[in-house]
């Protein structure tokens, strides 16, 4: 008996295999709360981004829907595998108002005209850290 203890300990696991496709992954790039999850903010042909706004994730405290103000932007020149360019995801408070996170977008959009990541960047840090109360 101790001996096929001993055989069994010693086989090797089953390895999974590690490539998945690009259609298995959640759109959006499965990050947390993101509730478009499209990329219709991503740059079309060279233009400006757009932000659009999304319906976020309810208040816990008081079960509220909230929303908020999102855009891709183009990391830098480089493209991953698939010869896409690199996008980073910005986003702006979360707002209990839609009216308000409508107004964000249309200043994360502006802020976004000339392609400047990190303008879009210093916006957000700016919005957020005012919506503090």
């Amino acid at each position: 008996s101790r001996s096929r203890s001993r055989s069994r300990s010693r086989s090797k696991p089953k390895l999974r295999s590690r490539s998945r496709s690009p259609a298995s992954r959640a759109p959006g790039g499965g990050g947390g709360d993101s509730g478009g999850g499209g990329s219709s903010s991503a740059p079309a042909e060279g233009g400006p981004p757009k932000a659009e706004v999304v319906e976020s994730k309810a208040r816990q405290s008081t079960g509220e829907k909230t929303w908020r103000a999102e855009i891709n932007m183009p990391k830098n020149d480089r493209f991953n595998y698939d010869g896409r360019a690199r996008t980073m995801c910005v986003r702006g408070p979360l707002r209990i108002d839609r009216d308000q996170a409508y107004k964000d977008a249309e200043d994360i959009t502006e802020a976004a005209r000339d392609c400047d990541t990190a303008k879009v960047k210093a916006l957000a840090r700016k919005l957020l850290s005012n919506n503090v109360s």
